[in-house]
């Protein structure tokens, strides 16, 4: 018997000829500051992915480095740390996986964030605007 947790992933081919763009991973853990986030702005980075707590949450006081990048036109992509886990817009509290979704933090469900910033990269690297990035995932 197979037991599916998600639906399977959609293949999408493209090209690649070159990397300009930087993207920036940051793994959340309890505590942290939008000290972290405010410095991929200031480094020049292009994108930024976050592995978020449970299903995709954030500490209250890391919202305001994420709205910093969002204001910056830098797309933000949330995956969960846990193994096998999957972010989703869930929870409405300040730093919950749906606030940050309302705010327009893009989810990478079922992807480790080490895959999540390859595609991310990619996706840069293909796009003319940062905003149609949203479609790689």
């Amino acid at each position: 018997m197979i037991h599916f947790h998600h639906a399977p992933l959609q293949k999408q081919y493209v090209e690649v000829s070159t990397i300009e763009k930087k993207v920036a991973l940051f793994k959340v853990y309890a505590g942290m500051e939008a000290d972290l986030l405010l410095s991929a702005i200031d480094s020049g980075y292009n994108g930024v992915v976050l592995e978020g707590l449970g299903q995709g949450n954030v500490p209250p006081a890391v919202v305001t480095g994420i709205q910093a990048l969002l204001d910056h036109q830098i797309p933000v992509v949330l995956v969960s740390r846990c193994f096998n886990g999957i972010a989703q817009g869930v929870y409405g509290y300040e730093g919950g996986g749906k606030m940050l979704e309302d705010m327009g933090v893009i989810y990478a469900p079922g992807i480790s964030g080490q895959k999540a910033r390859l595609k991310l990269l990619i996706g840069l690297n293909q796009v003319h605007s940062p905003i149609e990035v949203a479609h790689f995932f």
